[in-house]
Parts: structure tokens; C-alpha cells; sequence
């Protein structure tokens, strides 16, 4: 996209405001719009009926009415997926009864998104059949690099593995790719048409869940302090009452604190770069996402998320002198209201704070336990499996055996994804994801660069700050195989990419469809 004149830039936004109030028109007017609304509303209640009924099979009872949206109102289905994936109740399918020595079941659910993952792929290919010279875009490349690399390493390593741990291998590959392929599947399933409008429904969508996700952060941190458990946290992560872990079957907003905070960390991204770059929207969700998102970070008390958010939001530089102090004022008086209704609260985060980062009751939740971890990974025992990996997620029932010479046997994780992914794909896999990470931050560069539409420009900025936040979150866990983390990521991506290409295609004379 090269830099227009004047004029050629006025047309361009005439004729993306145009798209939008087409879009508008068509999807206004009795029961016409009416009856997406009753179906989104539908969707969610069948997840919820579920999840309260412990059925994960119901949720597909949802796929009729989201196969209509797909096809009718795909944004009304894309930014549903933008609540459910974050903030949505998941169903655990399998039990971990089997053990940490054998097998990791840990996060087999299903979930409200399945059904709405798999009606945008089938709308995106019915697309492409209706418009053909509307060809898929294939970015990143790496992506797919990645797609058919993974299952040549499962196949590599199943003679090796056991049964039950090789059908793992597939099992979490298959959901890491159904919300990875989200980059593609938007863009080839929403119509350009459509673009200004998802906009909208992304911004108003992530207001939503930040505020959601905050106000849940601070019910459970009001439970963790009533309850005395908020100390032993630090010593025990996953039987704090943080975030639904009471129940381990079943849980909310996030599986752990540090997930949470990384999720916050991207949405605050987002709304922060709305806020201080978007010329559009109403005043009033910017403030309040970018101060529910900072409130979650900050409520989550985990290392890593605010090394991230110190990463991202320092990105997003053009920030006012009424801004920031705008900012100082929010969190002042958060700093006191917080002071006065949890007068506790502060103490008892330094103790948290003292054991995860010093005790050795600690186990591998310690700092220094941590980077012991690392020091200590398999990768750097160069053997036969040193190009090839040990298959998808291997880490979490292959490591150990390893780890166990000074962890006990209970760690499943290297807190590191470079060396994670070196052992779980080789490194010609850790080269790929390297190169998908470059692909995907030059094209974020170029649309917040080159965008007409300050909304887009926004979008980009943030979602570039939110992928230096994980790239510096990634050297300390492995974020970028959380599906919930980045199945957000992925869905804002794919609409970014979905909305610089129509933005391409209309100013290239390209009819409105």
C-alpha cells in the first residue's frame, strides 16, 4: 500500500464508511436483525446449560445456529468467539488420574469455541466456492510450515512413545491448530463489507471481557483473602482459589494467575492502543477497558504478566501529559480503594511474592527453581532427537523423565518456550516459530504504518505491543501453546489481517460484498 493523495485518501474512508453502512442496512430491519441476536444468545446458553450440567457433549447443539451466523453474519460469530475464548466456563473431558510419570491430560476439554471454530472454517471454504476470485490469503507461511511439520514429528516419535502419550502428541496439536489457523480462516471468512462493522464489535467485545475479567479477578481475590488461602498460593499456584482452579475439572476466566495476567497483558494492549492512537469510538469503553485491563494485570500478582505488560505498553508511546495523568489518578485511587476495602492485601502479596521468588517449598514455582529448570533442559544434551523433537507438547510426559533427577518428579514444564519448542519440534520447528513470530510482526508494522483508518492503525499498534509482551512472557512459560491465551490473540489477529485486506480490496475498486 503506498501513501495517497489527499483526495484518493478521502475516497478510500468515504468508501470504507460506505461498506460499513451497507452492511448495516442490510443487517437492520425487524425480525432480520433480531434473529442473530437471539441466535448468539442462544449459543451462549446451550455452552452454559453444558457447562452447569458437567455435559461437554452438549455444546455441539450449538452448531446449527452458528453455522447460520457464520454464513449469514460471520462478525456477529467472530466476536462471539472474542468473549467465549477468554472468559468462557470450559468442560474437562478426561480426569488426570493418570499421573505426571505417565501421561498429562491436563486441558482435554471441550468448550463453547469448538462449534464456533469449526462453523467459520466451513463458512470460509463455502466463501471461497461462492468467490473465487477472492482467493485465501496463505500468511503466514510460516503457519502452515508448522502445520504440516508437527504431525511428521508425532509420526516420528510414535514407535518411541507410548500409545496413550503419541495420541496426546496429536490431540493437543490438533487444538493448538484450531485456533492458530483463526489467521486464516477470519480473513477468508469475513466479507469485506463486513470489515468496519467487526471494528466495532471488536472493540466493544474487548471492553466486555477485560471489565468481566477484572471484576472476576476481584471476586477471587476477595475469596483468596477471606479464605486465607491467598498466602499459599505462592507455594501451591494451581490450589489457590484463583480463577475457577477451587473446582480443577472445571474452570473460568483462566486456568492460573500468570494465564490470566498474560490474557489481561494482550487486551490491555489493545484497549491502551485505542485509547491513546483510535480517533473513533465512544469515549467512554476506551478509559474503562484500558483501566480494567491494568486493574487485572495487577490483581493477577504473577511475575511474568508484568514483565509482559512492561514490555507492551512501553511500545505505546504516544501517550498525553492529560493521559498519563489521567492514569496516575485511576491508579491512585485503585492503590486506596483497594488499601481500604482489602487492608490485608498488600502485606499478603509481599509474602506471596517472598515465597514464589525465594522458599524452597516453593518446588519449581521459585525463581530460582525456575532457572534451574532451565539451566538444566534436556535440548542441551545434544542426542538423535536434537533436529528432530519429541512431538507436539512432549514436553509435559517426556521432559520429566528427565527433570525428575532434581525436581521430584513434579515439574511438566522447562518455563521457557524457546527451549520447550526445541525439544518438543527440533530445531528446525524452533526456526519456524522464530520466523512466524518476524512474518507476523512486519505485517502488524506495515497495516499500523500504512492503514487509512485510524480504528486499523490502532488495532495493529496494539496487537504488535501484545506480541513483544508474549515474546518476553514466552521466555518464562509456554504461552504460545495456551489456547486461550492465544486463541485471543490469533481472533484479533485474524480480524486485523481480515480488515487490512478489505481495506486492499476496496481501494483497489473491488466491489462491496
Amino acid at each position: 500500500m503506498t501513501p495517497l493523495a489527499p483526495e484518493a485518501m478521502r475516497t478510500q474512508t468515504a468508501a470504507w464508511a460506505m461498506a460499513g453502512q451497507q452492511t448495516e442496512r442490510q443487517r437492520s430491519g425487524g425480525g432480520r436483525a433480531l434473529l442473530p441476536n437471539l441466535l448468539a444468545a442462544a449459543i451462549v446458553g446451550i455452552g452454559l446449560f453444558a457447562y452447569i450440567e458437567g455435559q461437554p457433549l452438549l455444546v455441539w447443539a450449538a452448531l446449527p445456529a452458528c453455522l447460520w451466523l457464520a454464513l449469514q453474519a460471520p462478525e456477529k460469530l467472530i466476536g462471539l468467539l472474542l468473549l467465549t475464548t477468554p472468559i468462557f466456563p470450559v468442560i474437562r473431558v478426561v480426569e488426570d488420574r493418570l499421573g505426571a510419570q505417565q501421561v498429562s491430560t491436563r486441558g482435554l476439554y471441550f468448550t463453547l469455541d469448538d462449534p464456533l471454530l469449526l462453523s467459520l472454517l466451513l463458512a470460509a471454504l463455502a466463501r471461497q466456492l461462492r468467490h473465487p476470485g477472492r482467493r485465501m490469503e496463505w500468511f503466514p507461511l510460516a503457519l502452515l510450515g508448522l502445520a504440516a511439520y508437527y504431525p511428521l514429528v508425532i509420526a516420528a516419535n510414535m514407535e518411541r512413545l507410548e500409545p496413550a502419550q503419541s495420541l496426546l502428541s496429536v490431540l493437543y496439536y490438533l487444538k493448538w491448530l484450531q485456533y492458530a489457523s483463526l489467521m486464516l480462516v477470519i480473513p477468508a471468512a469475513l466479507p469485506a463489507a463486513a470489515a468496519p462493522v467487526m471494528l466495532r464489535i471488536l472493540r466493544r467485545c474487548l471492553a466486555a471481557a477485560l471489565v468481566a475479567s477484572a471484576a472476576f479477578a476481584l471476586y477471587e481475590v476477595g475469596e483468596a483473602l477471606r479464605t486465607s488461602s491467598y498466602r499459599s498460593a505462592g507455594l501451591f499456584p494451581r490450589a489457590s482459589s484463583f480463577f475457577g482452579t477451587l473446582d480443577p475439572l472445571r474452570f473460568g476466566a483462566s486456568e492460573d494467575p500468570v494465564n490470566f495476567g498474560v490474557f489481561m497483558m494482550i487486551g490491555g494492549s489493545l484497549a491502551l492502543a485505542a485509547a491513546t492512537h483510535s480517533r473513533q469510538g465512544h469515549w467512554s469503553t476506551r478509559p474503562l477497558a484500558a483501566a480494567a485491563a491494568l486493574a487485572g494485570v495487577a490483581l493477577s500478582a504473577s511475575r511474568t504478566p508484568l514483565l509482559a505488560a512492561l514490555a507492551a505498553y512501553t511500545r505505546l508511546r504516544r501517550i498525553s501529559l492529560g493521559q498519563a495523568v489521567a492514569t496516575l489518578v485511576v491508579v491512585l485511587v485503585l492503590a486506596f480503594s483497594l488499601q481500604l476495602f482489602f487492608p490485608d492485601l498488600w502485606a499478603t502479596t509481599w509474602v506471596r511474592f517472598e515465597s514464589i521468588v525465594f522458599e524452597e517449598q516453593a518446588i519449581d514455582g521459585s525463581a530460582s527453581g525456575r532457572m534451574s529448570i532451565m539451566l538444566n533442559a534436556p535440548v542441551f544434551e545434544i542426542d538423535s532427537y536434537w533436529f528432530t523433537g519429541h512431538g507436539h507438547s512432549s514436553y509435559r510426559f517426556v521432559a520429566e523423565q528427565h527433570l525428575s533427577r532434581f525436581t521430584s518428579g513434579i515439574s511438566r514444564s522447562l518455563y521457557n518456550f524457546p527451549l520447550t519448542i526445541w525439544y518438543d519440534a527440533g530445531l528446525f520447528g524452533l526456526l519456524l516459530w522464530v520466523l512466524l513470530y518476524f512474518q507476523v510482526r512486519a505485517r502488524l508494522r506495515r497495516i499500523a504504518r500504512l492503514s487509512r483508518q485510524s480504528e486499523l492503525r490502532a488495532l495493529a499498534m496494539g496487537l504488535s505491543a501484545a506480541l513483544a509482551g508474549l515474546a518476553v512472557a514466552s521466555l518464562f512459560g509456554e504461552f504460545p501453546y495456551n489456547w486461550r491465551i492465544m486463541g485471543f490473540f490469533y481472533s484479533c489477529c485474524g480480524v486485523c489481517l481480515a480488515c487490512d485486506r478489505a481495506e486492499r480490496w476496496l481501494a483497489s475498486g473491488g466491489a462491496v460484498r
